[in-house]
């Protein structure tokens, strides 16, 4: 059986744990163990990046989903103009 440091992880790890410190979920020992393999990978650094700057960017789109009313507005208006159509 191998031994395995307590800061280690491989890449698959890190990427879950850039989605859990990107969201503020990661605990203090995951987002130690992120710093040190983001040290040692420059791959997963970067996905790090791109990661942050996308939620900074759907954090500044002011995104919002649609109401039930809405999602049910836009299903009559397809199957209207479906009917529309054939």
């Amino acid at each position: 059986m191998k031994s395995r440091s307590i800061l280690r992880m491989d890449c698959s790890e890190a990427a879950e744990m850039c989605n859990k410190a990107e969201y503020k979920e990661a605990g203090f020992l995951e987002k130690l163990k992120l710093k040190f393999h983001l040290f040692a990978c420059k791959k997963c650094k970067k996905y790090k990046q791109r990661n942050s700057r996308l939620s900074t960017l759907l954090q500044k789109a002011s995104l919002h989903t649609c109401t039930n009313q809405e999602k049910e507005n836009f299903r009559k208006q397809m199957e209207e103009n479906s009917k529309k159509d054939t």
